[in-house]
């Protein structure tokens, strides 16, 4: 496991934030996966994937929901507004019409702790604030 994934988990055990690895402390693959999942005001019960390597990490939600499908070119049409609003998180949507959110965030041991539950942070509050609006073009 890489330095700023066992740093990523520390600090965030000290914060109190719930997590679970998907890779044993002792792997050295190309990959880390860090779960953490949360519910908001507006937001149901999600779990942003933190894919971790030794420089950085990507966050997804791999699955916020589908778009309808007389809603498709309304839900591209929504995605690209949320893009052009919130520059540190990217909506997309694949060609099973289902929507999903990343960001990428530079991570090393010395400041993983802060940025990697720093980017968490934003994502969350960004699905927090944006789903009402996702939620009217999902099936």
């Amino acid at each position: 496991m890489y330095p700023n994934s066992v740093e990523l988990m520390r600090e965030m055990s000290a914060a109190g934030i719930e997590h679970r690895s998907d890779t044993p402390l002792e792997d050295d693959n190309m990959i880390d996966t860090i779960r953490v999942g949360w519910a908001g005001h507006h937001l149901p019960a999600t779990t942003i994937l933190f894919r971790v390597n030794d420089r950085g990490a990507h966050l997804e939600v791999e699955r916020l929901g589908e778009a309808a499908p007389d809603k498709r070119l309304q839900a591209l049409e929504l995605l690209n507004d949320l893009n052009g609003t919130y520059r540190w998180v990217k909506f997309s949507m694949d060609e099973d019409d289902v929507l999903t959110c990343a960001s990428d965030v530079f991570l090393v041991p010395e400041v993983a702790g802060l940025f990697g539950i720093a980017a968490m942070g934003r994502m969350f509050d960004t699905l927090d604030e944006v789903y009402p609006r996702l939620a009217e073009v999902m099936g």
